[in-house]
């Protein structure tokens, strides 16, 4: 029997059932990591070496640009479980973003190297990696449509439905700058609801 935490292998079996053997395959090369409140899992500017599923916590990714820091997206909860800096990851440049963890978290790390190797071994192993790709693109198009075409209470209401718990768990500024909004302009479309 694989040592996979049950909450990973419940993630990836909403993409596809592994064999026993890959799921031993996986296991052996992940590493379990506990990241405190505040620290950062991969700074802007640094190669991102490791794709983790996030177990437990929050994690928020962002960039900082002419002094501001810019959030991107949230990991929480079962919506957004791959924490990575994808594009550094994929063609081993410096990061253009920062991941830290907004309370404590646990993730189960692979790096680049054994990914690859297991993609080479298991032509199921690959269809997981191709599907986990399909996924993040599409919430990244999402993401873009929504910042393009949606007002901020739009903007407000999806964030409420697709992460509802997290506006109590997350600094407010923090979910403003999620939103492409101000923090006084998220007071005012708050108050509206």
């Amino acid at each position: 029997m694989h040592p996979l935490p049950s909450s990973l292998l419940e993630t990836l079996n909403k993409f596809t059932r592994l064999p026993e053997e890959d799921l031993l395959q996986l296991a052996e090369c992940m590493q379990v990591r506990q990241l405190t409140k505040g620290e950062h899992l991969i700074s802007q500017g640094e190669v991102c070496h490791h794709v983790g599923f996030l177990l437990q916590g929050i994690v928020r990714v962002y960039y900082v640009e002419a002094g501001k820091e810019h959030t991107s997206y949230f990991n929480f909860g079962s919506r957004n479980p791959f924490v990575s800096s994808f594009s550094s990851f994929l063609t081993r440049k410096p990061s253009r973003e920062s991941i830290h963890a907004l309370e404590d978290c646990q993730l189960a790390l692979i790096s680049h190297t054994d990914l690859q190797r297991l993609y080479e071994q298991s032509i199921h192993l690959q269809k997981l990696g191709r599907l986990m790709a399909e996924y993040n693109y599409t919430l990244a198009m999402e993401r873009i449509y929504s910042l393009q075409h949606h007002s901020a209470r739009q903007r407000y209401d999806q964030l409420l439905d697709i992460y509802p718990n997290l506006i109590n768990h997350v600094p407010h500024h923090y979910i403003a700058s999620y939103l492409g909004i101000t923090p006084e302009s998220l007071s005012r479309v708050r108050k509206e609801k």
